[in-house]
């Protein structure tokens, strides 16, 4: 099982606080770390504030998210040289959402990630994009987000990250119609830990995503239960994905430790 992780600026800028909780989930020798990029201002300060803190104090490789949106491409064109003074050589590309909402595009920038994707390709940086298991909020539907990730891999993507999903099923046919298709971009599992369920309700609903019933109802009031089937939830996800044949797993962390040292000392156990 290869793995990695995702952490964002925290907002009372105490870097070493996260650089702090990776340290306790190192010892899993993940492949890398990536840290999730701000839409506008100050925000994107502030994830080069944790990446230099991360390249300070760690020897994991950094990777960092860039979103489109907002920008010109003269400002990704300086976004990303500032990134590669950073020692940063691999970029996830996303298009973002626009603060007023409907999603719109910079007068002197890109509208489709295929074109930003191609971009970043030739200022020679490896690029990461999405894949949704279940359709994201503004799309037309699963066939179209399956067009836009082939067309993100011909345009120079090798890997891809999935959304969050807890629905096998969903997972299941976008592996088979990633096959189908000849998309020759490597699959990495996106897994979400269960740390309050009614903050994953909300955070799902806000990005599409169905969480099942048969998840939901496992959780109360007791935070001990709750821990026992968040790790059991976890596993058998990665369990199931890994009969589905996938192998790479890319942790939302939540900036949190806890749960995540748990769950790899029992698949460790269980393998």
């Amino acid at each position: 099982m290869k793995i990695s992780y995702e952490f964002y600026p925290p907002k009372d800028l105490d870097y070493k606080k996260v650089v702090n909780e990776f340290a306790l989930i190192s010892e899993y020798k993940p492949r890398f770390i990536s840290i999730t990029y701000g839409a506008m201002g100050s925000s994107q300060e502030k994830s080069s504030g944790l990446i230099k803190e991360f390249k300070r104090e760690t020897n994991v490789e950094v990777i960092a998210h860039l979103t489109l949106v907002g920008k010109s491409k003269s400002d990704l064109k300086r976004i990303i040289d500032e990134f590669k003074s950073l020692g940063v050589q691999k970029i996830v590309a996303l298009r973002g959402d626009s603060p007023e909402g409907k999603f719109q595009a910079h007068p002197d920038g890109f509208y489709h990630t295929s074109d930003f994707v191609k971009f970043l390709c030739e200022n020679d940086l490896e690029v990461f994009v999405s894949a949704y298991p279940e359709p994201h909020p503004d799309s037309k539907g699963f066939d179209f987000d399956l067009k836009l990730l082939k067309e993100k891999t011909a345009a120079g993507s090798h890997h891809c990250i999935t959304q969050f999903c807890f629905s096998m099923p969903d997972y299941q046919k976008l592996i088979s119609q990633i096959s189908k298709e000849k998309i020759q971009n490597e699959l990495t599992a996106g897994i979400m830990p269960i740390y309050d369920i009614n903050s994953l309700c909300n955070m799902a609903n806000r990005c599409g995503i169905n969480i099942p019933k048969d998840i939901i109802k496992q959780f109360s009031s007791d935070a001990k239960q709750n821990e026992i089937a968040a790790i059991d939830i976890c596993i058998k996800q990665i369990e199931s994905l890994q009969n589905m044949g996938i192998n790479n797993f890319h942790f939302y962390t939540l900036n949190k430790s806890s749960l995540l040292t748990k769950i790899f000392d029992e698949v460790q156990t269980i393998n």
